[in-house]
């Protein structure tokens, strides 16, 4: 009887998929948010007692942000945000902290998706190899049994 030789398990392929356009949705509903946030304060600015200058510079923070965010990559992981959120001192600072703030929160997101993915991978190569192991020890078992 020959004895059955060791299982090697190749690495699986990466699967191929096509871009997906979830970035380009959540940058267009940003900007959409940042548009409606300009509409709001172009609203309400005829009610402060600097109406049209605080929506001005209001209007024009948030459009930065939206274009910022339209173009701008997403922040890599091992790198800080450019403006804490504990710094933020007027109404442009705040936005800002909040945009880098989602993209941080989006860095993580992928990160734990890609811990996720690695995880199954791995048990789909465990459950692979405890199949050939199960059915090499099931063959063994039956020629014992057959010699018996």
């Amino acid at each position: 009887m020959q004895p059955i030789s060791n299982v090697l398990v190749a690495p699986t392929a990466e699967p191929k998929r096509p871009p997906s356009g979830f970035a380009a949705s959540i940058r267009a509903a940003a900007a959409a948010t940042a548009d409606g946030l300009a509409a709001a304060a172009g609203i309400a600015a005829p009610l402060a007692p600097v109406g049209m200058a605080l929506a001005g510079a209001v209007r024009g923070a948030i459009q930065a942000g939206a274009a910022q965010a339209r173009a701008a990559p997403p922040a890599s992981a091992g790198s800080a945000p450019a403006g804490a959120p504990g710094a933020a001192a007027d109404g442009g600072d705040v936005f800002e902290a909040a945009r880098l703030l989602q993209m941080e929160s989006q860095s993580f997101n992928m990160r734990y998706l890609a811990l996720q993915e690695g995880l199954q991978r791995e048990s789909r190569e465990f459950t692979a190899l405890s199949n050939a192991m199960k059915v090499r020890h099931d063959a063994a078992r039956s020629a014992i049994q057959n010699i018996q």
